[in-house]
């Protein structure tokens, strides 16, 4: 029933392939899209929240860590998503969903360096906080089911049945 598409582009989760369902009820598809939106990124949030505090560092916390130790929480204030059709701008300049496309990414300068394992985080490794939060929130294909009831909503809505 639902053919939705999965893009990672280096830090970035995009959601999208819902055009043919979007065309007849456009709103609860963006409900639906919302609401992963939301679940992938309290996920990524997880993984952005290891222990990182000089306390925790005594007791065995290191920089490399995984999930993602806190030191000063930029990388954490930098998470986002965006709704089908915004634009936020971010440290690395401006990010955009398409119509029935929702985005979740992170815009601080070293996220891509985090979550590939790339330029002072090399020695540390990959840390693929949002690819992780992708495969943590869709456990039993739980990227369709919002979508599913969101559909089934607005069916029941214009046929009458509540």
């Amino acid at each position: 029933m639902l053919d939705i598409q999965v893009r990672i582009e280096g830090d970035k989760v995009i959601l999208e392939g819902l055009n043919r369902l979007a065309a007849s009820m456009p709103r609860a598809i963006d409900r639906g899209l919302q609401r992963i939106g939301k679940g992938i990124h309290r996920e990524a949030y997880a993984f952005l929240s290891g222990a990182g505090s000089k306390a925790a560092t005594r007791k065995g916390a290191y920089a490399g860590g995984y999930p993602v130790p806190v030191r000063m929480g930029h990388l954490r204030r930098s998470l986002a998503w965006l709704k089908p059709g915004e634009t936020k701008t971010g440290d690395v300049g401006a990010f955009t969903a398409g119509e029935h496309e929702v985005v979740i990414y992170d815009s601080a300068r070293y996220a891509d360096a985090i979550h590939e394992g790339k330029g002072s985080s090399a020695k540390f490794g990959r840390r693929p906080y949002l690819t992780a939060a992708l495969d943590f929130f869709n456990q039993g294909s739980r990227i369709k089911a919002p979508l599913e009831e969101e559909l089934k909503k607005e069916i029941d809505g214009n046929s009458g049945v509540r």
